[in-house]
């Protein structure tokens, strides 16, 4: 073959290095989405744990402002668990629960009001 084209074999060579190379760059995708979740679990969680407690130290009601705080988690990812003083937030990860479950996040925050000192 005369010219700079490409020879059968040389096409057939970028085909198996494609296909050898889809499992890891899909592997890396899906590693990439898990990440984003578990930092998106982890910030929700803190955002409704610092609302919760404000709303603790103002009387308010605690579950409300944790609600309110993260509007994008659904109430079946969030828990919010009063203990005293003590106020617990527990997010769930969201996706395929085998993948994001080990990062589901929980903040804990102590929130005294300014009379109970």
């Amino acid at each position: 073959m005369s010219g700079g084209g490409w020879s059968g074999g040389e096409r057939g060579q970028a085909s198996v290095e494609t296909v050898a190379l889809a499992p890891i760059v899909g592997a890396l995708v899906i590693a990439l989405v898990v990440a984003l979740q578990a930092h998106r679990a982890g910030e929700a969680a803190g955002l409704a744990s610092h609302a919760a407690a404000l709303a603790a130290m103002q009387g308010r009601d605690v579950e409300d402002a944790a609600r309110a705080a993260v509007p994008d988690v659904g109430r079946e990812r969030l828990r919010i668990r009063v203990d005293g003083a003590q106020i617990v937030v527990r997010v769930r990860a969201s996706g395929p629960r085998s993948l994001v479950a080990p990062f589901d996040a929980e903040r804990t925050v102590v929130a005294r009001r300014e009379d109970d000192r």
